[in-house]
C-alpha cells in the first residue's frame, strides 16, 4: 500500500500530471490482461497505482543487477528474453491466473519502447493474444500518452475489456490478426481524451 501511494505521488502527481479515463473498466473483471502501448520507461508506474495485484513482464536485460532483480521480483515483475521463444516466461505468464484471487498481468504488446513515430502501430508481439486465448481471460487495451516530458499531462485511457475466442490459437494467421487488432484498439483510444 505504501509503495502504491509513493509511486502515485511521485510519478502520477509530481513528476507527471496523470489523468485517467474509463478507470471503471478495471472493475468489471477480477482477472485480466492489461495491454498498453509503450513509449517511455515510466509507463508501468502510471498503471501500477490503479491495480490490485499486478504482475509485469519486462525485458531480461534489466534483471542483470542482483539488487534491481530482487526488487523487481518482489513486486511481481519477471523477465522475458525478447530474442527467442522464452518458454519459462510463457509458463510463468500462464501460472499467474491459476490462483483464486484478483490479478492483473501487464504485457507491453509492442515488445519494447517505441521511440520512432513511424513505428507506431507497426510493432506487435503475439504473447498477449496467446495468453488471453489460452486461459480465456479478458484483455484491456490501454493508451498512454507517448513520450511525455516531466511535469506534463499524461493521459491513461482504459479501453473496454474483451475476450478472444478459445479457437484463436488453432490458426497462426488468426493469432497475428488478433494481435494487429489489439494494437489498433490501443492506438484508437487516443482520441477519447480529446
Amino acid at each position: 500500500m505504501f509503495m502504491k501511494k509513493f509511486i502515485s505521488f511521485l510519478f502520477c502527481k509530481f513528476l507527471f500530471r496523470v489523468h485517467y479515463y474509463n478507470i471503471e473498466n478495471l472493475e468489471i473483471y477480477d482477472k485480466y490482461l492489461i495491454c498498453p502501448n509503450h513509449s517511455s520507461v515510466f509507463d508501468p508506474f502510471f498503471i501500477f497505482p490503479k491495480t490490485k495485484n499486478l504482475s509485469i513482464m519486462a525485458k531480461s536485460e534489466i534483471f542483470k543487477n542482483k539488487l534491481v532483480s530482487k526488487i523487481l521480483t518482489h513486486y511481481n515483475v519477471f523477465p522475458v528474453n525478447r530474442n527467442k521463444v522464452d518458454v519459462k516466461s510463457l509458463f510463468h505468464s500462464l501460472s499467474i491466473f491459476k490462483e483464486n484471487k484478483p490479478c492483473e498481468f501487464l504485457i507491453f504488446v509492442e515488445g519494447g519502447i517505441v521511440k520512432n513515430k513511424d513505428d507506431i502501430g507497426t510493432k506487435v508481439h503475439n504473447g498477449a493474444v496467446f495468453v488471453a486465448s489460452k486461459l480465456h481471460v479478458p484483455i484491456i487495451p490501454v493508451y498512454i500518452s507517448r513520450r511525455p516530458n516531466f511535469f506534463s499531462k499524461v493521459d491513461v485511457i482504459f479501453g473496454t475489456p474483451y475476450y478472444l475466442d478459445k479457437n484463436t490459437l488453432k490458426n497462426k494467421s488468426l493469432v497475428k490478426k488478433e494481435s494487429k487488432n489489439l494494437i489498433n484498439k490501443i492506438y484508437s483510444l487516443k482520441k477519447e481524451s480529446k
